[in-house]
């Protein structure tokens, strides 16, 4: 019998892709801010004007960046979570034609939608709380979030917030993304309340 094809995605790539996404921010935004005056090909003397170590290029040290906290990050970073968001959506929306959640369209089961069919999709559990002003502000709260359960810095929990913080971003851009799809705006602000757990405050218009 015939059966419709299925595209899968290995949850250990997709997992690498997502914590590649910050330091390609970072990378890009240190090169932005020291350009290049001349074009080379000598290799030593391009790594010697963008200032990188051959020996440490693409490692840890990256997250020491004085730009990790930067504006021009945050920016790059939330939109690739916001464009993920927008065809994560329209995916999970033609595949859940049937969803009662979608069958009627009111913000709370859009919020509904975001807590456990996308968070289940991309993090594999759902969120963990909901909570409403039933005005237009919402709180989505997730108490062990995946991303950060194995970031750890040598130095102390400050320092592991600090650089784990730019990680918040894609799923800052994520729900936005798909409150956008339903043509809801947004401003989503992502925190840490106490790691792992994150919450997302949401105002909508």
């Amino acid at each position: 019998m015939d059966t419709e094809p299925q595209s899968l995605i290995n949850s250990t790539c997709l997992d690498l892709l997502m914590n590649e996404i910050v330091p390609l921010a970072i990378r890009t935004t240190e090169e932005q801010s020291n350009p290049i005056d001349q074009p080379t090909n000598d290799e030593s003397e391009l790594i010697k004007k963008l200032d990188i170590s051959p020996i440490t290029a693409g490692g840890v040290e990256i997250f020491d960046s004085e730009y990790i906290q930067s504006e021009d990050v945050y920016y790059k970073v939330e939109q690739y979570g916001f464009s993920i968001g927008i065809r994560i959506s329209e995916i999970l929306i033609y595949k859940n034609s049937n969803n009662e959640i979608l069958k009627n369209l009111e913000l709370l089961n859009i919020m509904k939608f975001i807590c456990r069919d996308v968070w289940k999709l991309i993090y594999g559990k759902q969120m963990d709380n909901l909570r409403t002003n039933h005005k237009g502000t919402f709180v989505l709260i997730d108490n062990s979030f995946k991303i950060f359960n194995n970031y750890d810095s040598p130095i102390d929990l400050n320092d592991t917030i600090l650089k784990s913080k730019p990680y918040l971003y894609i799923p800052t851009g994520i729900i936005r993304g798909v409150l956008k799809s339903f043509g809801v705006e947004s401003i989503v602000t992502p925190e840490i309340t106490k790691f792992p757990s994150v919450s997302f405050n949401i105002q909508t218009s």
